[in-house]
């Protein structure tokens, strides 16, 4: 019975013992710094040594610059205690740097249009010549008069006729009527004066052989020249007008005038070999003249080369016919539709 009864103390003993290492165990636990509260705990060794104070740990361990002061353990109740977070530092900002506006777009000046080419440029260009004066065709220097442009009327008269010096010895421009001077238009009597002067000036005699005619006159004269050569209608065996009808001359305008030399006034073919209308054909457009009737252009103008007929176009005119070769009918044509 005696053995019975310690037994039974022994279990009841075992049993309370260990009840109270359970109860010791909870409390312990319950008021004990676990593992879960310490962040990045390095070992063991932390608890033992320096009980959780991880800062501690880490200055003496010359670590200081990891040191992260936002807990540390209470030495009173050996919590841990939260350490209040450290001010942040100041923004920093930056030096503000003025963004260069964009610069004002450069304005590029509106072309001006190029114009469209005018009729005369496309007909020019068509024949591979270069562009013509831009003139007025119908201006009066340019007034085409020959077989097939009668003048509108056929009695057609200038209304300002003077009257010039045939060898020009003076530079006389009278108005009134005089017999022994000849006639042309006022509107060409001083570049006709001042081309002949310049001839005078080379050495060379100069005639002017025949200028304005009037209707009755070139009747008169076509009748003539006709009659002379045995032919009706002023054209001589090769279909060339050798005489126009009146109110088909050029003459008739006032605009033109015959020069020869003073000693070879005889206007035929060889009167081209003669100094005097050599150097008039050369320089005639340096005045506003042109060489109305050439040989080479007898196709064209329908009327047999003549050496001697002058015609006053304008300075423009004059040259562009001359360097291109072109006669009257050819420039005006340019201009026409």
């Amino acid at each position: 019975m005696k053995k019975k009864r310690r037994s039974a103390k022994r279990i009841i003993g075992g049993i309370l013992f260990i009840a109270a290492f359970i109860v010791f165990a909870y409390i312990s636990c319950s008021v004990a710094v676990h593992s879960s509260d310490l962040e990045n705990c390095e070992d063991t060794y932390l608890y033992r040594v320096y009980g959780y104070d991880r800062n501690r740990y880490l200055r003496n361990h010359d670590r200081a610059d990891e040191v992260e002061d936002d807990y540390s353990v209470s030495d009173e109740t050996g919590e841990v205690v939260a350490l209040p977070a450290a001010a942040p530092a100041a923004a920093v900002v930056p030096e503000t740097v003025p963004v260069p506006s964009d610069p004002e777009p450069t304005v590029e000046p509106t072309p001006e249009p190029t114009p469209a080419p005018t009729r005369a440029e496309l007909n020019a260009a068509a024949l591979g010549l270069p562009a013509p004066p831009d003139i007025d065709i119908n201006d009066w220097q340019y007034i085409l008069v020959n077989g097939e442009h009668p003048l509108d009327p056929p009695d057609y008269a200038p209304a300002n006729l003077v009257y010039l010096n045939m060898t020009g010895d003076d530079t006389d421009i009278r108005t009134g009527y005089d017999g022994n001077r000849q006639v042309v238009d006022a509107l060409i009597a001083q570049p006709l004066i001042d081309m002949t002067q310049a001839c005078k000036a080379a050495g060379l005699p100069v005639y002017l052989s025949s200028g304005y005619r009037s209707y009755s006159e070139q009747a008169a004269n076509f009748k003539r020249v006709c009659e002379n050569n045995g032919i009706s209608d002023g054209k001589n065996y090769d279909g060339y007008y050798i005489t126009m009808p009146a109110g088909c001359s050029e003459h008739q305008t006032a605009l033109c005038c015959d020069i020869t030399d003073y000693y070879h006034q005889i206007k035929n073919d060889a009167i081209a070999e003669v100094a005097t209308v050599q150097w008039l054909m050369e320089h005639c457009s340096d005045y506003g003249f042109i060489l109305r009737f050439p040989t080479d252009k007898r196709e064209i103008t329908q009327v047999m080369g003549e050496s001697w007929h002058f015609r006053y176009v304008g300075l423009e005119a004059a040259k562009y016919m001359t360097e291109n070769n072109l006669c009257l009918e050819e420039f005006v044509a340019l201009y026409n539709t």
